[in-house]
């Protein structure tokens, strides 16, 4: 939603202006800034579906249970949510689980910040 409102309004400070050098910057500047936002935001998600799939792995293996549910696992755990109706049953499931909760928390703020920037680049743009 983001993306389109700033998309929006890229595009209608750019049909609008009347010179073409203002054009060419203003086209650089926007694919410049939202690339920025899209490679750190892609790369977040990247990390995170490859720590999430490494520890389900390791807690699949621990706990003996299946890749699905071990992902599961993982995934609410790695997010914060806690749902509580799964629970990491050795102690060496319950250290991945406890090391991705820590990983889990510092990405999802990551994504949280990048997503606030990019709102305040979106709000910026509109004054």
């Amino acid at each position: 939603m983001i993306r389109l409102i700033s998309l929006l309004h890229f595009l209608t400070e750019f049909l609008s202006a009347t010179r073409v050098e203002k054009n060419i910057h203003m086209l650089y500047d926007f694919i410049t800034t939202h690339l920025g936002l899209m490679y750190e935001l892609g790369g977040c998600f990247i990390g995170l579906a490859l720590i999430v799939t490494v520890a389900a792995t390791l807690i699949s293996r621990f706990d003996r249970v299946p890749l699905e549910d071990a992902l599961y696992l993982a995934f609410i755990t790695a997010l914060t949510v806690g749902f509580g109706d799964v629970s990491p049953k050795s102690r060496g499931a319950r250290v991945v689980c406890v090391f991705l909760a820590f990983v889990g928390l510092i990405l999802v703020g990551i994504l949280v910040a990048i997503a606030v920037h990019a709102l305040g680049i979106a709000l910026e743009g509109r004054k």
